[in-house]
């Protein structure tokens, strides 16, 4: 009785599996399977839909800790734009590594320069992972790890910033005291990017204390992704001189601003421009004030990279000693680091 039960128990359970088996063209799945499969489409879906890259695009943007900055804006937007009008408005499942390269190889047919194209694709790679991570998408993106053929081959070589170069531009920009010029000799002595000084608030010029320095903080204009490029540098020689000259400017405009001639979204490329154009005799570039700058520490041969970091606003990583500690380096020791090397 017993063998008979067990026997009509096994025949019945297999009755059950067939009966739970779904024929798709001549093909026959298990409904549970299927069922996991609907169940996981439904899932993905946003609002009764699957994502596109739009939805990832406007995700992108409104998490973007830049959003605010118009330039940001129009630059991701003109990035993606390309892409969707090459592609069209993929869902996200759909998207494959071969999207990517279709997209690299069209735009180097265009003529584009492989750093360029670089560009668009941190835009749409960065994109990809907000969207994936605001989504719960587990995903990596497939547009990581492209190669792009060419990048890095087409690099302007670095002319060599010899002592008297540097004495001569010097010279030339004092007896030229306009907004770009002063500009160009407070990054004589600091090393401080172009748009350091050009975005930096008039309250960020601080000349009424024992050593007169210039904040490098984040703003609506200007955005410090990394704590290491949010620190003060001394001002001293030709660059405490221009940067009295920038604030006297300032008041009389009665401006927030350092440098109220470019502070405005791009007002950084603006000033370059300018700036490169009266160097020009000099085959000078405001970029080469920087290089100058740290040309001249590392020939003090002595200075820790550390300190030189804390001036420049580089990171070289960080080791357990750079993470602990409340006060970093303070002004009195980077000042002494600064008159080594003051022109």
């Amino acid at each position: 009785m017993k063998q008979e039960l067990a026997l009509n128990t096994s025949h019945h359970l297999a009755l059950e599996k067939v009966e739970r088996m779904v024929d798709i063209n001549g093909v026959k799945f298990d409904e549970s399977f299927l069922a996991s499969l609907v169940r996981d489409h439904f899932a993905k879906q946003v609002n009764g839909r699957l994502p596109t890259i739009t939805d990832a695009f406007e995700i992108y943007i409104r998490e973007n800790a830049s959003a605010h900055r118009p330039r940001f804006v129009k630059t991701a937007s003109r990035h993606f734009a390309f892409f969707k009008q090459l592609h069209g408005d993929l869902t996200l499942d759909e998207l494959r590594h071969w999207h990517i390269t279709q997209y690299r190889d069209y735009q180097l047919g265009r003529g584009l320069n492989p750093t360029s194209i670089r560009k668009h694709n941190n835009t749409l790679n960065a994109m990809l992972n907000v969207a994936f991570k605001h989504l719960d998408i587990d995903r990596l993106s497939p547009f990581r790890a492209l190669r792009i053929k060419g990048e890095g081959e087409i690099v302007r070589p670095m002319p060599v910033i010899t002592p008297e170069l540097i004495h001569a531009v010097k010279e030339y920009l004092l007896h030229r005291p306009r907004p770009h010029c002063l500009v160009a000799l407070v990054q004589l002595n600091t090393g401080l990017r172009l748009s350091e000084p050009v975005f930096a608030r008039l309250e960020d010029c601080v000349l009424d204390h024992e050593i007169p320095h210039l904040w490098v903080r984040k703003n609506c204009l200007s955005d410090r992704k990394t704590k290491s490029s949010i620190r003060a540098v001394p001002l001293c020689g030709v660059s405490l001189w221009a940067a009295q000259e920038l604030v006297k400017i300032a008041k009389r405009k009665r401006s927030e601003w350092l440098v109220p001639h470019y502070a405005r979204d791009n007002g950084n490329t603006s000033c370059s421009a300018i700036i490169n154009k009266t160097l020009r005799p000099f085959a000078f570039r405001s970029h080469m004030f920087r290089h100058g700058f740290i040309d001249r520490l590392k020939a003090c041969n002595d200075v820790p990279t550390r300190i030189a970091e804390s001036i420049t606003g580089h990171s070289s990583g960080k080791s357990e000693f750079h993470i602990y500690g409340t006060v970093g380096y303070t002004l009195e020791q980077k000042l002494a680091v600064v008159e080594r090397v003051v022109v």
